[in-house]
This record gives C-alpha cells, structure tokens and sequence, in this order.
C-alpha cells in the first residue's frame, strides 16, 4: 500500500499522484469516479461502457420481490383494482 498527501490549490484542485494514475489506468484527458460514502472518498476510473458497469446491480432488489416479471405483473393488476 503507497500512502501519499497531496496539496489542494487555491481553486480546491489537486494532482493525481503518479501510482495512483498508474493504479487506475487513466492518462492525460480521463476521467476517474469519485464516490463518497460518509468520510470515506473512493476513486474508481471511468467505465467504458455505463450499461456494462451497472448491469445487474438491481438484482438483489428484483429477487426480494419475486423476480421483475412477478413484480410487473402485480403493477398491472393493481392498476385494474376500483379505487375508492
């Protein structure tokens, strides 16, 4: 594990430490993703492709409530139920 500190500037903004740039695989013009979780900051780079990166992420979600077609099919008879 390398443990560096880095310097912000008067506008806030900081280098991204050479082994950390190497570590992530960005160079010059990337983009990194911050995410924030509490005081704990983590830095991921970019992923080439949003719909890759978040497939499946709802799944667990999706389980919980029998499946997405099960869910899907509750919607749409509850959207027949009289109200009132």
């Amino acid at each position: 594990m390398l443990t560096t500190v880095v310097k912000l500037s008067e506008r806030n903004q900081m280098v991204l430490p050479k082994a950390a740039r190497e570590a992530l695989g960005v160079k010059p013009g990337g983009r990194v993703m911050v995410i924030v979780e509490g005081q704990d900051v983590r830095l991921l780079p970019e992923p080439e492709s949003w719909s890759d990166y978040i497939y499946g992420l709802g799944k667990s979600m999706w389980e919980g409530l029998g499946g997405g077609e099960n869910f899907l099919r509750e919607e749409r008879a509850a959207w027949q139920e009289p109200t009132g």
